[in-house]
C-alpha cells in the first residue's frame, strides 16, 4: 500500500465494537491509557502511577467472542476508569481475566467497589422515590380536606 499525501482513503475491514467503545470513550475525555504492571499496580502512558483505591469504574463492557461456546469463549473487557482529581482512563483486558491473574484480582477489586457504589446510588434513589410518593399522597389528603370544608 502506498500511502499519498492529501489523499483520504477509507479502509473496507469492519470496525470492532471494541473500537466504537474506545473511541466514544477518547471523544469523552478518556485520554489516558492504563496498564497494569506485573505486581498490580497501575499506571498510565507517560508513566504515571495511580492509586488502585481512588480509582472509579465509569464504564465497563464485555465482548465476547463466540458467546453460548465454552470450548471457544474469549472475552475482552474494555474498563473506563475514573478518579477524583480528573483524571480518566481506559483499561483493555485483552486476554480475558482466566489468562492473567493481575487482571483478575484488579477486576475482583474494581467490580466489587462498582457494585457497592451502584447499589447505594439505586438504594439513595428508591428513598428519595418512597419520599416523593409520601409528599405527593399527603398533598393529595390535604387538598381533599380543604376541597371537602368547602361545600
Amino acid at each position: 500500500m502506498v500511502i499519498n499525501e492529501g489523499i483520504a482513503e477509507t479502509a473496507a475491514a469492519p470496525v470492532s465494537p471494541e473500537t466504537v467503545v474506545i473511541n466514544e470513550a477518547v471523544a469523552k475525555g478518556f485520554d489516558l491509557i492504563f496498564r497494569l504492571k506485573a505486581d498490580g499496580s497501575l499506571w498510565d502512558q507517560n508513566g504515571l502511577y495511580y492509586d488502585l483505591a481512588q480509582m472509579r469504574v465509569a464504564y465497563k463492557r464485555i465482548f465476547e467472542d463466540h458467546p453460548g461456546d465454552g470450548r471457544k469463549a474469549h472475552a475482552t473487557t474494555v474498563y473506563l476508569l475514573r478518579n477524583d482529581e480528573g483524571d480518566k482512563g481506559i483499561l483493555v483486558d485483552a486476554d480475558g481475566i482466566y489468562e492473567d491473574s493481575r487482571m483478575a484480582d484488579f477486576a475482583k477489586e474494581v467490580d466489587e467497589r462498582y457494585y457497592l457504589v451502584r447499589d447505594r446510588k439505586l438504594q439513595s434513589k428508591n428513598k428519595l422515590m418512597i419520599a416523593a410518593v409520601g409528599l405527593l399522597l399527603i398533598g393529595s389528603v390535604l387538598t381533599f380536606k380543604l376541597i371537602s370544608r368547602g361545600r
